[in-house]
């Protein structure tokens, strides 16, 4: 148990080293990538494309697998007729912070995370979809090829019943809020987490395993507890409207009438307790 228990210590203090050959390290350590997103930016305006970052880092094998799909020759042409593609290396998540706030992400949950944004207005395109490629490297290249393919078009206005409620918008809103606030926090810990990785283990903290074990299950959980708000906060909605309706179908009238009635719906918001950040 001793042993296992060190052992374990020690995955989370190195680096793993992947080296499969279908998974070439891509990302350079460049630490300071925002000269780099900038020049991208006008290469992509000019050759009239989206620019398209992938956050990750070598030591991540998701991260390599997804730079292994690339090599696909299939998805290396649809990235290289509609996209202009860099690599942004994040480190222990605690690097290059700045371009990802820039484009209204206040933390990455995994790696790789992937951005598609279009040059014209830095709009970020697949905000919704950013964390899609966190399993890369288990998710077939097919998925990939079409991933990239859909996102090189003209994307579809969403759009429906539900959304044009003001009420509905204005909880988007709040879990939007939620998750900024809560990805802060989460990105302050990551600066701690490097910070504490980069200094020899003797002058770490003495509860540093479980500090990085508690950033690893926060970085895991937000997601999820945003995503289940975003599924309550539809489901509150429906319901309403639909017991508005009553018989009828739920119409652009029945919204008009619910969102005049202001109903006071709560979300159970609930922050990461630490004491730490």
């Amino acid at each position: 148990m001793r042993l296992l228990a060190s052992l374990l210590a020690l995955l989370l203090i190195a680096p793993p080293v992947f080296a499969e050959d279908h998974a070439p390290a891509a990302f350079d350590q460049n630490y300071s990538a925002m000269a780099e997103v900038d020049a991208a930016l006008e290469e992509a305006l000019a050759q009239d494309k989206r620019l398209l970052l992938v956050f990750g880092a070598n030591w991540c094998h998701d991260s390599r697998g997804l730079v292994g799909h690339f090599q696909d020759p299939e998805l290396a042409a649809t990235l290289r007729d509609h996209y202009v593609t860099r690599f942004i290396d994040v480190g222990w998540r605690d690097q290059n912070q700045d371009v990802i706030r820039r484009f209204g992400v206040a933390a990455l949950y995994a790696t790789p995370m992937v951005m598609i944004i279009d040059p014209a207005d830095e709009t970020l395109l697949n905000r919704d979809e950013r964390e899609a490629w966190g399993s890369a490297a288990s998710t077939p290249v097919d998925r990939a090829r079409a991933y990239f393919a859909r996102w090189a078009g003209d994307i579809p206005v969403a759009g429906g019943v539900v959304e044009s409620s003001l009420v509905y918008q204005a909880m988007m809103i709040e879990i939007d809020l939620f998750e900024e606030e809560e990805g802060a926090r989460l990105a302050r810990a990551y600066l701690d987490d490097g910070r504490w990785r980069a200094r020899p283990a003797d002058e770490r903290p003495e509860d540093f395993t479980a500090r990085a074990e508690e950033i690893d299950e926060w970085r895991r959980h937000l997601p999820r507890q945003v995503a289940q708000l975003r599924t309550s906060a539809r489901s509150m909605v429906t319901d309403a409207l639909t017991e508005l309706a009553g018989d009828g179908p739920v119409s652009g009238e029945t919204v008009a009438v619910f969102d005049h009635q202001n109903p006071d719906l709560h979300l159970d918001f609930q922050p990461h307790e630490s004491a730490r950040w």
